[in-house]
């Protein structure tokens, strides 16, 4: 969302951030406790904190009730230029209840979804849980359910 202007966290943002975090510290022990993420806030702004934590959620809500942890990518864009997705490992099954696919920035980027089988082995990533369900999850259902048979397979 180049339009809202935050500021650029590159390289030599990062390294003054860190700077601010570890000024007047001089051991490694110091630095382990250091308040990195106030350094990074500051950067940003405070008023903006709230609006960014909103955009860029560090967790979101599941339909069963829980908030589930998201992955953001050290590199943030992949080999063509594009934002990497945040990612979420999530069991399969536990999908089943989705309507709709899971994404942050008010809609514009979807979450990356690592399905995976009941032992939490990874089985395929979808960034468009509709389209997985209607077309990749019937080739994935008859293995799944003699593997599996425990589980409910929608």
């Amino acid at each position: 969302m180049p339009e809202l202007e935050f500021p650029v966290l590159d390289e030599n943002a990062v390294t003054e951030c860190l700077a601010l975090a570890f000024e007047g510290l001089s051991l490694a022990k110091e630095a382990k406790a250091a308040p990195l993420r106030e350094a990074f806030l500051h950067r940003v702004g405070k008023d903006r904190v709230n609006w960014l934590d909103e955009l860029v959620p560090t967790s979101i809500p599941w339909p069963d009730g829980r908030k589930l942890k998201l992955q953001y990518a050290e590199q943030p864009r992949d080999e063509a230029g594009q934002p990497a997705p945040p990612e979420l490992q999530i069991k399969l099954h536990d999908c089943f209840p989705l309507k709709t696919h899971p994404s942050i920035c008010e809609g514009r980027q979807p979450v990356k979804l690592w399905l995976c089988a009941p032992d939490g082995k990874r089985l395929q990533a979808t960034c468009n849980w509709p389209a997985f369900k209607a077309n990749e999850y019937p080739k994935l259902k008859p293995a799944l359910q003699k593997k599996y048979p425990g589980v409910a397979w929608v």
